[in-house]
């Protein structure tokens, strides 16, 4: 009987860690997807097709939901679905400003630190973001443009930075799929190219001014695309999209 015992308990043990992974697993999917636009101002959540995407029951991908809601990423309808929100002028010029002190900063202390190692990778993100953006791949850019961001934030070594600047993604990311789509912007990377220039020096104020040049671009290129009620994106219900994570 004490081994019968003894079994059950390591079972029931075993399977609480299995719980965990698939929680934190849509948790991830749906924080990447929020982040680099691969969901859409407007698009409402389904439970089920995200369920069977992920591989697992609706109980997990509820609970993450309603964690976004609460985080503000995402919000729920009078209809009590739940829905990526559409952004404003001034919620969007707000979270940007909010953008530029953040992740200014986080890029000024990651020049501070700069490495061999950091350029070499962040070139190399950059040159995938380049091949993307020539065959247009839309998904691809703005996974890759996320990941050079967010590869030099955490160089900073922050605890307290890359947690606020991963909020304001979730909140604006979506809008980041219409910004690829805008004649008057096009997407070269150039400022990514003006970062990489000045971590070679160590020239901490330059790589915050591309850092700020950059987002301050973007906010610009996408409140050219305002109207008085919101900022409309015409495929927030368009199909799905899938991206690698």
């Amino acid at each position: 009987m004490k081994k019968i015992r003894s079994k059950t308990k390591e079972t029931k043990s075993a399977v609480k860690p299995q719980r965990g992974h698939v929680h934190e697993h849509v948790l991830r999917y749906m924080c990447r997807g929020l982040m680099v636009g691969a969901f859409l101002p407007g698009q409402v959540m389904s439970l089920r097709k995200l369920a069977a995407g992920l591989g697992t029951s609706p109980m997990p991908v509820r609970e993450v939901l309603s964690r976004l809601v609460a985080a503000k990423a995402l919000e729920e309808t009078s209809g009590g679905s739940v829905r990526v929100p559409r952004l404003n002028p001034e919620k969007l010029t707000d979270l940007f400003s909010v953008r530029e002190m953040l992740e200014g900063e986080a890029a000024e202390r990651a020049a501070k630190r700069a490495t061999p190692a950091l350029i070499s990778e962040l070139a190399a993100i950059n040159k995938s973001l380049l091949q993307a953006i020539a065959k247009r791949d839309i998904l691809n850019c703005l996974s890759c443009n996320q990941n050079f961001h967010f590869t030099l934030y955490k160089s900073s070594e922050s605890e307290v930075l890359i947690p606020l600047i991963e909020t304001l993604w979730l909140q604006f990311g979506p809008t980041m799929y219409m910004s690829l789509l805008i004649p008057s912007m096009p997407w070269n990377a150039s400022a990514h190219e003006s970062i990489l220039d000045a971590l070679k020096t160590k020239n901490a104020p330059a790589v915050k001014r591309g850092i700020v040049n950059d987002i301050r671009g973007t906010c610009r290129a996408l409140l050219s695309i305002k109207s008085a009620q919101s900022i409309e994106l015409p495929f927030a219900h368009g199909p799905e999209l899938h991206f690698n994570y």
